[in-house]
């Protein structure tokens, strides 16, 4: 047998299910190669160690536990339908206030050119009866 045989069998010796005459191939070739030799002996030392580490069992109430506080999880959380209902409603809002922004900045702006002309054309007076002047020629044709 060469290492290469003895490299992807080993398990298959450790583990006990070669038959006896592979079993002796491999003891001789572990009696002439120091190499595989460790190999074998480090797998059985990971082995025995893996061996005496502490199982721990499983909780029986571990599932009922669980499936309870996921439900309760599961009791808090807003159903998706909602969120898109709010979505919709503040869509819907935002489509209002643009569509009434828009026709209330059109006539707040023609209410204002109409009221800013009708301004202009009227004179107007202060308390104590004194023509108020639109420019400054006005002014000075009152001094002349």
């Amino acid at each position: 047998m060469n290492c290469k045989e003895i490299d992807n069998n080993i398990w298959e010796y450790i583990e006990g299910s070669l038959d006896e005459s592979t079993k002796e191939n491999f003891i001789k070739h572990f009696e002439n190669c120091t190499q595989c030799a460790a190999a074998e002996k480090g797998m059985r030392a990971s082995m025995t160690m893996i061996d005496q580490t502490k199982k721990t069992k499983a909780d029986p109430f571990f599932f009922a536990r669980l499936e309870a506080r996921m439900e309760r999880e599961n009791q808090h959380k807003i159903p998706k339908k909602s969120f898109a209902v709010r979505y919709a409603m503040a869509a819907s809002i935002a489509f209002i206030g643009i569509i009434g922004g828009s026709i209330f900045g059109s006539y707040s702006a023609e209410q204002l050119s109409s009221n800013f002309d009708e301004k202009a054309n009227i004179e107007q007076s202060d308390d104590y009866g004194f023509e108020l002047a639109d420019n400054s020629f006005d002014l000075i044709k009152d001094f002349e």
